[in-house]
Parts: structure tokens; sequence; C-alpha cells
């Protein structure tokens, strides 16, 4: 009975003593508490975390919680480690992460729900030939669920909406930009059944449109 004892105690002290040995995740290595969207992360000490070089879909834009789901995949349980010191108008640090030796801006490009930013960064190179690679193999934003001509839920509500940064523009059958328009609902873009609704939403009608009004 006594070897038994023995024996036990030190099985539990060598696993105590493994267990208070590891080293903790501390230095320029970190644990993920939450994934906020497709670029975006918390640390478990709270800091937020920008991927550099990626800009990915808000939650409520197409591709935006395939996104999310992308970037949970690749860190949630993992621990990182950042490249970059520079932070946003946020406080959001901006930064290479690499999980091992997977560098997870350039997976999040490659599965095309992120799409390239140009930035100086230690890899803009490469991330930018990732960005290409997704948009040339038709992925993620770049395919048919957010990158749209016609509409495929609603044929008949074909007013196409632009999302701009200065003004919101709509066109119709009849507008001299609607044939060339491809709108990209990941960056706000939208289909609108009316006119009114169109305007309800904050778009414009655009000034090339020769017919008058939009006839479905």
């Amino acid at each position: 009975m006594l070897k038994v004892f023995l024996v036990a105690s030190i099985v539990l002290n060598l696993l105590f003593g493994f267990y208070f040995l590891q080293p903790p995740v501390t230095g320029n290595r970190y644990s993920v508490q939450r994934v906020i969207d497709g670029d975006t992360f918390v640390l478990t000490s709270h800091q937020q975390i920008r991927l550099l070089n990626v800009n990915a879909p808000e939650i409520n834009l197409c591709g935006g919680q395939q996104a999310k789901s992308q970037l949970e995949s690749l860190l949630l349980g993992k621990t990182i480690r950042l490249v970059g010191d520079t932070t946003d108008k946020f406080g959001r640090r901006i930064a290479l992460v690499y999980v091992g030796d997977t560098l997870v801006n350039e997976e999040m490009l490659l599965s095309g729900w992120g799409k390239f930013t140009s930035a100086a960064s230690l890899e803009n190179d490469r991330l930018k030939a990732a960005g290409l690679t997704a948009r040339d193999q038709k992925l993620g934003v770049y395919s048919s669920l957010c990158r749209q001509s016609s509409n495929p839920l609603n044929p008949k509500c074909s007013i196409k909406g632009n999302h701009g940064e200065r003004e919101n523009i709509y066109s119709f059958p009849g507008c001299g930009s609607y044939p060339n328009t491809v709108l990209e609902l990941d960056e706000g873009d939208a289909w609108f059944c009316s006119e009114s609704e169109a305007r309800a939403a904050g778009f414009t009608k655009a000034a090339n449109c020769y017919q008058k009004t939009f006839s479905p």
C-alpha cells in the first residue's frame, strides 16, 4: 500500500510540476477571446486586433457571417503571434497574425472572404497575390453570392443601388450606366424593387437615366 501511495504521489507531483512550469501565453504569444468579424478579433487581454492588408465585409452585409466563421476557424483555441505595432483611429492594433507558420491574413485573402487593401507591410506583395488569386477564382465575396449583375432571387427587382463614399446612386434599364454596373453586395450595394424603395434607403437616381421612371 505504501508503494502505491508513493507512486501516486510521484505522478501527481510530476503532473502539477509540468502544469506550473508551462510558460504562460505572454510576450509576443497571445490567445484569442472572440472574433468580432472577418478582420477583427479580441485577445484575452481585451485588446482589439485588426488584420493588416485585409478588409472583410461588415457582419450585416453579404459574406459577413461567412468571413467571421472563417476567421474563427483559424484563430479560436490557437496560440497566435503578432507582427506589427501600428494602431488605427479606433485604437486597434493592426498586425500580421501567425498561427505557427500559417499567416492568417493570407488565409483570409485566399478564401475570398477578405479583400486585399494596400498598406505598409512586410508581406504586402504576398498578400496582394493571395487577394488576386481569390478574385481570379471567384471565391468568397467575388462569387455570384455577393458580386452580381442581375438579381438571382427576384429578377423583377432589378434596380441597381451603388453605395459610394460620397453618394449612393441607383440606376435601372434605360439608364446609361446600367448595363455595365456590377453590384458588390459585400460593399453595401443593393437591389431595389422600386425607385421609392431606393430613395428611402438613401440612394439618388443616376443622372444618365434617359428613361424617366422605372418600369419592371
